[in-house]
């Protein structure tokens, strides 16, 4: 078997028909659910997935855990939430094909509100997201995971979008702040301590100053104004949480 696609999920009946479809070329497709009550699974199943139950344990676990349930000597993982366009499902099939590197980066477009996004620090949002499966494992920290290849693997880039659809909504970004902005404040809990009162106010300021101007945020209109100014929201978030936590959270 030479491909494996893997999706993790928890209550993502709404996309996770987009993302199988997308990805239908693969010998397998994989979906590691955290028991979904909406529907998921059975959706998954209707579109020809294998469907494997875990408990969550965070993003990068799950991951790795979902790795060894796979066949396939390529390892293609993406969200529920992502597609695989047309020209990166050829660049796909080409690079395993040729097999003259063994992990690829994909550059990822967002969709916020209706429209591509390709300022703010949103574009390009390049990612390793196939690779053999040898040569990779997942960082585990509380959030943003991340692909890690190992010592010697040769890495190249692919042609082709992954497709996004993240933000469908305004309120959609506030909910996303408000689920990752706790896991955040543990992650700088644990690096640094309690923060002072000093960046709890200046780090909101400065990242709305860097989407919006320096990564020219303004070129989005409307949407990369609103895409600034969340950005800040979840960094007085993550700081806030942080500075009221006088023990650190659990």
């Amino acid at each position: 078997m030479k491909l494996s696609a893997v999706i993790i999920t928890l209550n993502e009946a709404s996309n996770i028909a987009r993302a199988i479809k997308s990805v239908q070329f693969a010998d397998e497709v994989i979906v590691f659910d955290s028991f979904s009550t909406d529907g998921t699974q059975q959706i998954a199943r209707d579109y020809g997935a294998k469907v494997i139950e875990h408990e969550f344990l965070g993003y990068g676990k799950q991951k790795n855990l979902a790795l060894e349930h796979c066949q396939g000597d390529w390892i293609l993982s993406l969200d529920a939430d992502e597609e695989v366009s047309k020209e990166l499902k050829e660049s796909i099939l080409k690079a395993i094909e040729s097999s003259q590197h063994q992990a690829y980066i994909v550059s990822r477009r967002t969709q916020f509100c209706g429209q591509w996004i390709y300022h703010g620090g949103w574009y390009p949002d390049k990612l390793l997201r196939l690779f053999k499966k040898e040569h990779g494992e997942w960082t585990e920290p509380h959030v943003h995971e991340e692909l890690l290849p190992k010592k010697g693997t040769s890495i190249d880039e692919l042609h082709g979008h992954l497709n996004h659809y993240s933000f469908p909504s305004v309120l959609s970004q506030v909910h996303t702040n408000l689920k990752y902005a706790p896991l955040g404040a543990q992650a700088l809990w644990e690096r640094r301590g309690r923060p002072s009162l000093f960046p709890l106010v200046i780090r909101p300021i400065g990242k709305f100053l860097e989407c919006f101007f320096l990564k020219k945020g303004f070129l989005d209109g409307t949407r990369g104004l609103i895409i600034a100014i969340n950005a800040a929201y979840s960094m007085f978030l993550k700081y806030s949480i942080a500075y009221f936590n006088k023990r650190g959270l659990n």
